[in-house]
């Protein structure tokens, strides 16, 4: 899928908002040891702000995590998120997209797509803040995914409305099995992102680990992705330092993953699977280092 049919930040309206090795600190194993190894800083107090359990139990889940998006049920898709597609069961969340049998409604978040889908997301309670005092964030998970035209998880972090970017996609898969590490700044404006990392050559339906660890440097934020285990890239967020993101897991569908847009004859159909779809998580955490 080419740049252009996933340039979707430019629609980031928020509807109704508008109205273990690195668990502890240690150093990055000898297969990470590529760009993206830095040492922890040695006058830094480590600690975990989501726990690897958290999905362990609802207790658990909703002591760190919210329903829905921050800021309500849609986004730029063609899903509306409910509380009922996220389940849990053996420390996997299992967010589920069910097709409907006809769209009622369309999202009040551009691109204002009709919906088709009924899907969850959740999002951490607490906010991450790269700054003097919490300099450095590791943030870490596990996933599966079915993959394919209108299907569009992601793993990501994004700026606190009205401060968009900074965003980090940590994954994302649009309508097909390439996974886009993607780092998104103000400087390169609304349409593309600053920089961007393609991950082919796997199958996103067996679990992999991915993982990204970010640092202050200055006004800027560093940020190395992995993919299990091993560096991919590093970027950097232009900007970053100092403004809120949240950490959001959700099972989008439809829009760009459908490869269509407004004014193509598919749009009012959203193409994708029919029936459930389901993106599943596990081991998920973060943490921070306290200076």
């Amino acid at each position: 899928m080419s740049d252009e049919a996933i340039n979707r930040r430019k629609l980031i309206t928020l509807g109704s908002a508008a109205a273990a090795g690195s668990l502890l600190g240690l150093p990055l194993a000898t297969g990470e040891a590529q760009a993206g190894t830095r040492a922890r800083r040695s006058a830094a107090t480590w600690e975990n702000i989501v726990e690897k359990t958290s999905f362990n139990s609802t207790t658990a889940f909703t002591q760190e995590w919210n329903y829905g998006y921050p800021w309500g049920q849609y986004h730029n898709g063609a899903a509306k998120m409910l509380p009922g597609k996220v389940t849990l069961s053996g420390g996997v969340l299992t967010l589920t997209a069910t097709r409907l049998s006809q769209s009622t409604e369309q999202s009040p978040s551009a691109p204002n797509a009709p919906i088709w889908w009924h899907s969850g997301t959740v999002h951490a309670k607490e906010p991450i803040v790269i700054n003097d005092q919490f300099p450095e964030y590791d943030i870490e998970g596990e996933f599966r995914t079915q993959t394919g035209v209108g299907i569009w998880p992601a793993f990501w972090t994004t700026g606190i409305y009205p401060d968009w970017p900074p965003e980090s996609d940590i994954l994302e898969y649009v309508g097909d099995s390439t996974n886009l590490f993607n780092t998104w700044t103000k400087e390169a404006g609304e349409n593309d992102p600053a920089e961007r990392h393609e991950l082919t050559g796997h199958d996103p339906g067996t679990w992999h680990k991915y993982r990204v660890w970010m640092e202050k440097d200055g006004d800027d934020v560093l940020l190395d992705y992995y993919f299990d285990g091993v560096w991919k890239a590093s970027h950097r967020g232009v900007g970053w330092a100092g403004i809120p993101q949240y950490l959001i897991i959700n099972l989008q569908m439809g829009s760009w993953a459908s490869g269509v847009e407004q004014g193509d004859p598919l749009w009012s159909q959203q193409p994708g699977p029919s029936g459930n779809t389901t993106f599943q998580a596990r081991n998920v955490w973060f943490g921070r280092t306290r200076s």
